[in-house]
């Protein structure tokens, strides 16, 4: 087994449930992440045919942050298996979760039980390593962009209730928190540009990487 680096975590969820949905198409990307390298293949996701629907790139957007912010070991890919969402630079297979809380108009509420069962299944999972070929176990980059505080705290008392056997696995889920500032969001671009490795490598020289 690869060495993953220590688990990343978030100060707070990022309470942005209001605008999980408005998140449908690639013209909604903000350009931190839309000219991220190969962005565009990050939201081929095989599960859903290569459909370019919310979900996957919302996925998309969290997988690039995961490298940007220093979560993972860069660059990432898409994983061209159903079961897996992503590779981190090493090839070592992550799945992705975006939980959500509802909004104050929303009738349902945020189920910690269900969301650390989810979780937990992908974690006793394996997958081949995408250069090695060897089964690794899955790690789990958790979103927590579009939970309230109250949520992740309540979906953490799960995950460490369900896991106080084996407190290991809580070392493969990797957080991380997308940027939606309202200045991004008023001035989306749809430009297809993608950045050089060249110029990308400048560009996370200048973000403190």
């Amino acid at each position: 087994m690869l060495d993953l680096p220590e688990p990343s975590r978030v100060n707070a969820a990022g309470g942005q449930q209001n605008r999980q949905a408005g998140i449908k198409t690639l013209d909604d990307v903000p350009p931190r992440y839309r000219n991220y390298p190969n962005f565009d293949d990050l939201t081929n996701d095989p599960a859903h045919g290569g459909n370019k629907i919310g979900k996957v790139i919302r996925e998309a957007m969290a997988a690039a942050e995961a490298d940007l912010s220093g979560a993972v070991k860069g660059p990432v890919s898409r994983s061209d298996s159903p079961y897996v969402d992503f590779f981190d630079g090493e090839g070592y297979p992550f799945d992705i979760k975006t939980p959500l809380s509802p909004t104050e108009k929303d009738k349902w509420a945020f189920n910690p039980f269900g969301n650390a069962a989810t979780i937990l299944n992908q974690l006793n999972k394996t997958h081949p390593n995408k250069q090695t070929g060897k089964n690794e176990p899955v790690a789990v980059l958790l979103d927590t962009t579009y939970m309230t505080a109250r949520d992740r705290d309540d979906l953490w008392r799960e995950l460490r209730k369900q896991t106080k056997e084996n407190r290991s696995l809580l070392k493969r889920i990797f957080e991380v928190n997308v940027k939606l500032d309202d200045t991004v969001q008023k001035n989306k671009t749809t430009s297809k540009k993608q950045f050089s490795p060249a110029q990308f490598a400048v560009l996370r020289q200048g973000m403190g990487r």
